[in-house]
């Protein structure tokens, strides 16, 4: 398995349900959390607890710096619709990526007098995530 070094990585993302990806400009990370929802079906007499595999829920975020001529990750949040998205550790040279539906639940601008003017976005996946490569 390749190793990478995190520069190369992209986020594209729509604008809006109807709207296609583009890559969205000037970001600096981008994270992706997977997680399970576990059901406890320890019985009486049991040692040791017991469960059972049950939903899966993704959700991630993106930061980077504010640029007025890129909207992308404003107008997302604001059309209220689930909009494609497609994730890359490594360039979108490089096939392994992870895509889905997502909704922007929140934007966050910080103005620092002593920094650069950086943006925040949250990300909610519906319905799948699916890792490619």
């Amino acid at each position: 398995m390749a190793k990478y070094h995190g520069r190369e990585g992209a986020v594209l993302l729509a604008s809006s349900g109807a709207g296609s990806a583009s890559a969205v400009a000037n970001l600096s990370s981008w994270s992706l959390t997977i997680d399970q929802a576990l059901a406890d079906v320890t019985c009486l007499g049991n040692s040791f607890a017991s469960f059972v595999a049950g939903i899966k829920n993704a959700k991630g975020s993106v930061s980077g710096y504010f640029d007025s001529t890129t909207d992308i990750p404003f107008d997302a949040f604001d059309s209220g619709d689930a909009v494609n998205c497609y994730l890359y550790p490594a360039g979108t040279g490089v096939a392994s990526y992870w895509y889905g539906q997502v909704f922007v639940s929140n934007v966050n601008v910080e103005d620092n007098v002593t920094g650069a003017v950086s943006i925040k976005a949250d990300i909610q996946f519906s319905g799948d995530c699916t890792r490619v490569g």
